[in-house]
């Protein structure tokens, strides 16, 4: 598959499709360094990274995105999203041309840090929901799209106490698979 960066309307320069995505495939591994999270509030803290970016990808661990991958933009109604820890996958068909994106929202696990951790959306989705906030700011709905589809990472499955065997948030795997 073949990637390229181009111009966005949503921030500055995105990464766009140059061949057709199929939902379910794989678009990219986000590449970059691991730190901890004291790691990285120290280089927050002394300017080394801007604290938007470094990726949530264990509950107390983070990925300083490498020049490629954090060049993907957020958008609300985002067509990637992540599974297991930097996996980025498509969750409809991607056309050509097409910029890739993924909810920000659903790499930020719940705590009393990112209750009050907000960002400024600029994606103009028809649903925006201008701003980004931890994974509780996104409706039920669209959540629920990124369960289906296997596009939420591990440790935010479990930060929302979702087992991936759960096909409904909140149900149990004996309400949605009755016995026979």
């Amino acid at each position: 598959m073949r990637l390229t960066v181009k111009a966005s309307s949503i921030n500055g320069r995105g990464v766009f499709a140059e061949d057709d995505i199929r939902q379910g495939e794989l678009i990219h591994r986000m590449g970059g360094r691991r730190v901890s999270l004291l790691r990285c509030m120290a280089e927050i803290a002394t300017g080394q990274i801007r604290i938007d970016d470094p990726l949530s990808i264990r509950k107390y661990e983070y990925l300083v995105l490498d020049e490629f991958s954090i060049l993907f933009n957020h958008c609300c109604q985002a067509n990637a999203g992540l599974a297991n820890e930097v996996d980025m996958v498509a969750l409809r068909d991607i056309p050509r041309e097409e910029e890739i994106t993924f909810d920000y929202s659903m790499t930020v696990r719940p705590s009393l840090y990112t209750a009050f951790w907000k960002m400024p959306c600029n994606c103009q989705a028809p649903l925006c929901r201008r701003e980004i906030g931890d994974v509780r700011s996104v409706p039920a709905q669209h959540l629920q799209k990124y369960v289906n589809a296997g596009a939420l990472q591990d440790f935010i499955l479990a930060s929302l106490r979702i087992d991936r065997t759960k096909w409904q948030l909140g149900r149990t795997r004996a309400e949605t698979h009755p016995a026979s």
